[in-house]
């Protein structure tokens, strides 16, 4: 792919119901497309992304709405620098969220550990969260094209969430009396309830 090589989608809905162009917006957004202005979105060239495109455009065209798909080239250097860095604020928005929500799961255990509730039911409570980060990141790392600069922070802070529920499960398990490994070395995922 030449770095001056986009994909624009252009697209129009009817006006109801509302919750297609919700339905719109969230796959672009999970698609990692950046919003020029209203129903313009610009993504770099690739083919998972014009596959992706190509079948938002059938979906909307099934609904009684258009979209078109344009490859594009920004011939302006300025123009197209003017982009990537709107791109990586993007990322950064989403990793900014990401991290506090690292930041809330620190604080669920540090809560937990205060409360001194070093139960199975918790493990298994804050195992759910972990999973949700876990899968969350690989998310976000997926759309960032240019390498926004919250990545490295956001990739420390998950392994930081991953020793902090290490630590907790180890917890667990003294008060417990029994050997409590984290989820992602059990083949279930999920704490046997005979344990609990």
């Amino acid at each position: 792919m030449s770095d001056a090589d986009w994909l624009l989608f252009l697209y129009q809905l009817p006006a109801k119901p509302s919750t297609q162009r919700v339905f719109v917006w969230r796959r672009l957004k999970a698609c990692g497309a950046l919003y020029l202005q209203h129903s313009a979105c610009l993504v770099p060239d690739r083919q998972d992304l014009r596959q992706t495109l190509a079948e938002l455009r059938d979906e909307i065209e099934s609904r009684r709405g258009e979209a078109v798909v344009l490859a594009i080239r920004l011939t302006d250097a300025k123009e197209r620098d003017g982009i990537v860095v709107r791109f990586q604020a993007q990322s950064d928005e989403d990793y900014r969220e990401f991290l506090g929500k690292c930041r809330d799961f620190h604080q669920e255990l540090d809560h937990e550990r205060k409360a001194k509730h070093f139960t199975f039911a918790e493990l298994e409570e804050n195992e759910v969260e972990m999973t949700k980060l876990r899968g969350w990141l690989p998310k976000i790392v997926d759309r960032d094209f240019f390498g926004a600069s919250l990545a490295a922070g956001a990739r420390q802070a998950l392994q930081a969430c991953e020793q902090d529920f290490g630590k907790f499960s180890q917890q667990v398990a003294r008060a417990q009396g029994q050997d409590a490994t984290p989820s992602r070395r059990r083949s279930s995922g999920r704490i046997p309830r005979g344990s609990r």
